[in-house]
């Protein structure tokens, strides 16, 4: 059995778990595969990978009983509602497959893109490259259970992305978060910024400029959930083809950006990046990811790796190569 159908086989496994675990944690063991497997892992690694991930997991079970919702829209945001997602979708992409679902769900997902902070994007997103339907509809029922949106002022600035954020990092800086996990962190600071109707969307926006933003506050401050936002423009290239609205997406991506950012409390300061390394080896950086069992480090080199390819930007080498030698250094 070579790597690939390995991969096809441990993925239609995991797709008996459900995505979250532990009082709302997701669970990295697909997506980590999946990168794994574009990383060349071998054979060995990927098993080994998933024995070590599926101990904490919970077994879905049957949903013969299970009675689907009637249309995406009708139950959004309803944890419990995950399973009988998960029986629409399984039902949709049967009956009509993954183009046609996907470009009749994603608009209605799109405003929710921060579910489970950005995993369950990132799960899709790996689900498409791998062509796993049961992990599509697994991402898509985790999406639309843990949806996420953020009802922002609505007006635009001509401020840069890194203007609007300099403008209001201190609203963050200066709250007082009450306990939570990063979801509910930023759930209370779309809250705040909605209550003082805060200008947070600019004139004009792309995803190329998205994705130089999303590198450059992350090479400035190496925070856990602006990791996320790295992996989550990559997972949005990934999608985009299945979007109708893809500017409208855009800024519903960035809402979800700018709410990460301010939910970590960190200050901003615009700089310029001058790297001085140029000498690019990427066979070394992802050696040490193979040899890494952190699912972010593995995942997040993978997303440089790939950004690399197509952007050309030497700050993702520089992001990647950062994390395999603080992850060897821990």
């Amino acid at each position: 059995m070579n790597e690939s159908n390995t991969l096809d086989t441990l993925l239609e496994k995991s797709s008996n778990y459900y995505p979250l675990y532990g009082g709302g944690l997701a669970t990295h063991l697909p997506m980590v595969l999946v990168a794994l497997n574009g990383l060349s892992a071998s054979k060995n690694k990927l098993n080994r990978t998933f024995e070590e991930g599926v101990h904490d997991l919970e077994y879905i079970g049957d949903l013969e009983n299970i009675t689907a919702v009637k249309s995406v829209e009708c139950e959004l945001g309803c944890t419990q509602s995950f399973k009988r997602y998960l029986k629409y979708y399984q039902n949709e992409l049967k009956s009509y497959g993954v183009d046609r679902v996907l470009k009749k769900s994603l608009p209605l997902l799109m405003s929710g893109i921060a579910a489970s902070a950005f995993h369950a994007l990132i799960r899709l997103a790996y689900a498409l490259e791998a062509q796993c339907q049961s992990e599509i509809a697994i991402a898509l029922a985790y999406w639309s259970s843990e949806y996420q949106s953020f009802e922002l002022n609505v007006e635009s600035t001509d401020e840069t992305l890194e203007q609007i954020l300099t403008r209001l990092a201190p609203v963050g800086r200066d709250y007082q978060f009450s306990p939570g996990i990063i979801v509910n962190r930023m759930s209370e600071i779309a809250q705040l910024l909605k209550q003082e109707a805060l200008i947070v969307q600019p004139k004009l926006l792309d995803l190329p400029t998205l994705r130089n933003f999303a590198l450059k506050v992350f090479y400035f401050k190496d925070d856990f959930t602006l990791l996320h936002t790295v992996t989550g423009c990559h997972a949005f290239s990934i999608i985009m083809p299945y979007l109708k609205g893809v500017d409208i997406a855009l800024q519903e991506l960035w809402k979800a950006m700018l709410v990460a950012y301010l939910s970590t409390g960190l200050s901003f300061q615009d700089k310029d990046i001058r790297i001085t390394n140029n000498d690019i080896d990427f066979s070394f950086v992802i050696n040490k990811a193979l040899d890494s069992d952190d699912s972010h480090v593995i995942k997040l080199v993978y997303t440089c790796y790939r950004e690399y390819t197509v952007c050309n930007d030497p700050l993702y080498f520089v992001i990647a190569e950062r994390a395999v030698l603080d992850s060897c250094s821990d």
